[in-house]
């Protein structure tokens, strides 16, 4: 067989689908846990007889309500979307859950800021992983040719594949020849556990003479400058939170975060580029 398919997405994955899951959940939590509060100031209102409150909550409610309505409806119009393999009652039993998770939190006091964290801590950590796993493609080698998540790649340029079994599930990592594979090549490729190795097999195939070296020094110097320069600004933001307090702590915190990431982001780039 010369063409070997695979497909690991959230379609198809439970692991994909739970991290998506969570992430969700995580931003649906939130607005279940207002409208949990609007509810019960809606209540207070009622039961103290302040019915200009109510009309005022009333009317934002609605538009709200509108405005969620339209989403959904765009969101159920657009195929390959989050509706395609999740149903409502999933997301809401997230959202939910996450809710009454964020109230418990609440409930015992624990400082907002810790709050803010696990959810940033889920969006940023759940949806960059099931993205970075999710994989979709196919090997022929009658064609000598690799495609994977729409990037296609000669055969030729494949030096060499590891292959990582974790589970159901197997990680090859594919390098290429010195110059051969771009930044925007895959690098990390996840099959089904029973397809790994004809994939493995197939990606290592290829006898051809690998493509010459096509590679700008520039892009890559460009890459590691910004690298260099997103350390500078997160070191900088580091101490600035560590010299402040209150406020401008956190802000300083998250701003050092975001940038220490971007550097990380340019010097992997500049590396593979390289």
């Amino acid at each position: 067989m010369t063409r070997i398919e695979w497909t690991y997405t959230v379609e198809t994955s439970r692991l994909l689908r739970a991290l998506a899951l969570v992430a969700f959940g995580a931003i649906g939590g939130l607005f279940v846990l207002v409208a949990a509060l609007a509810a019960v100031v809606v209540a207070g209102s009622l039961l103290a007889g302040e019915f200009a409150v109510l009309a005022i909550l009333l009317a934002f409610g609605l538009l709200g309500a509108r405005r969620l309505a339209t989403h959904t409806a765009l969101a159920r119009s657009n195929k390959g979307g989050f509706p395609e393999f999740a149903s409502g009652r999933e997301l809401l039993a997230a959202s939910v859950g996450w809710a009454a998770f964020l109230g418990a939190l609440l409930a015992l006091d624990v400082p907002s800021q810790v709050v803010y964290a696990c959810i940033l801590v889920a969006v940023f950590a759940c949806l960059p992983l099931a993205a970075a796993l999710r994989s979709d493609g196919c090997v022929d080698t009658a064609e000598g040719v690799f495609e994977a998540n729409d990037r296609e790649v000669s055969l030729a340029a494949v030096d060499d594949v590891r292959q990582y079994d974790l589970g159901p599930v197997s990680v090859l990592r594919v390098r290429y020849h010195d110059g051969a594979g771009g930044a925007s090549d895959p690098r990390i490729v996840t099959v089904p556990r029973e397809d790994a190795d004809r994939v493995r097999t197939a990606l290592e195939s290829s006898e051809a003479e690998p493509p010459a070296n096509s590679r700008n020094p520039t892009i890559t110097r460009t890459l590691y400058a910004f690298g260099v320069g997103s350390f500078a600004l997160a070191a900088a933001f580091a101490y600035f939170a560590l010299t402040e307090s209150g406020d401008a702590t956190i802000i300083g915190g998250y701003v050092a975060v975001f940038a220490g990431f971007f550097g990380a982001l340019f010097v992997w780039l500049g590396y593979v580029e390289g």
